[in-house]
């Protein structure tokens, strides 16, 4: 299956890096708006093609068999007024092991996959002021790769850190970076899988009875081949069918084959004396569905005992009133039957 921004066309071969090395250009631009891989100060783009459309490419859609070498371009560009230094790598991507976000591996980190098969047709690159830089790069396919999505990315990394962090009451220098991505599809079996497993809802004791605050936590794995980006759906109703009301926007994820993340999703309204049923839908194109479903008891001992009191003080009033209305007949009766004797 082609995607429709991937190239119809690509060139093969070290032979033309080595070319395209040679003729990395600077060139002056304006400031334009930004982009997705655009953090305000610097932005790494594909590189257009001779013949772009209206619409320039944001990520590069690749496709080939395994044992492949593709070629394309990546543009780096200056947006400030100072001149900056870049170091530029291939990266793996993964997804974060909390919440799912997308992340391409630093360059201190092992890499496996597309980080290892792309060379960077210049690793360090000096950008004037309001200038960029389109710089070639490869991709050599390994004969034994396996089918299906292969993700990662082209980074750009300031060489001096630029950013700055507190940790522990300690200033620590940040080093800033970003990507283009790249979504390189190797040709053979396609299958699409997710999987949701460990639901599990957490709330507080609650001490008073009033309504509280819950939380749903619940893992979502890519179990197939194939990159997804799946649409999640996640409902709760409690005792006698109360609706309960998600905190917060479903997270937009891009999952990449194999990822495994913990994800959470936060609830209010919940009863403090509560039988909470929380369903979670993950649905992805190419009929991929997976539902499941978990129930909680949510218990507030303040509100147990005073239930437990309120049934209590009806109990008794109720063995009250009843032992008045048994009384009063008997009453009425010894009355009648004095007055029918006299």
């Amino acid at each position: 299956m082609r995607h429709p921004l991937w190239p119809r066309r690509l060139r093969t071969g070290a032979t033309a890096l080595a070319a395209a090395a040679a003729a990395v250009a600077l060139t002056v631009v304006p400031i334009g708006p930004a982009v997705a891989a655009d953090n305000g100060e610097w932005a790494v783009v594909p590189t257009p093609p001779a013949n772009a459309g209206p619409t320039p490419r944001l990520y590069f859609f690749l496709e080939s068999p395994a044992g492949r070498t593709l070629t394309d371009s990546v543009r780096v560009i200056n947006r400030t007024d100072t001149e900056r230094t870049f170091t530029v790598y291939g990266a793996d991507a993964y997804n974060t092991a909390r919440d799912g976000g997308f992340a391409l591996r630093q360059l201190t980190e092992k890499q496996s996959d597309i980080g290892v098969w792309t060379v960077v047709g210049a690793g360090t690159v000096v950008l004037p002021p309001k200038a960029q830089a389109d710089i070639p790069f490869t991709i050599t396919i390994p004969t034994n790769a396996s089918p299906g999505d292969h993700i990662g990315g082209i980074v750009a990394m300031e060489s001096v850190p630029g950013g700055r962090s507190e940790h522990n009451g300690v200033a620590v220098a940040v080093q800033r970076a970003v990507g283009a991505r790249i979504y390189l599809r190797i040709a053979g079996p396609e299958m699409p899988g997710l999987n949701l497993a460990d639901l599990d809802l957490d709330h507080p004791t609650p001490w008073l009875p009033t309504p509280v605050d819950g939380a749903l936590e619940y893992t979502l794995a890519n179990t197939g081949n194939l990159r997804l980006a799946p649409t999640i759906t996640v409902t709760a109703s409690g005792m006698f069918g109360h609706r309960i009301h998600q905190r917060g926007a479903t997270p937009q994820l891009d999952l990449v084959p194999g990822a495994e993340s913990r994800m959470r999703t936060r609830f209010t309204g919940l009863w403090p004396v509560d039988l909470v049923t929380a369903t979670v839908t993950a649905k992805a194109d190419g009929g991929v569905l997976t539902v499941r479903t978990t129930r909680t008891v949510v218990v507030s001992w303040t509100g147990v005992a005073a239930l437990a009191a309120l049934i209590a003080a009806a109990v008794v009033a109720w063995r009250r009133h009843r032992r008045a209305q048994v009384a009063r007949p008997r009453g009425v009766r010894r009355v009648r039957a004095h007055a029918e004797v006299g």
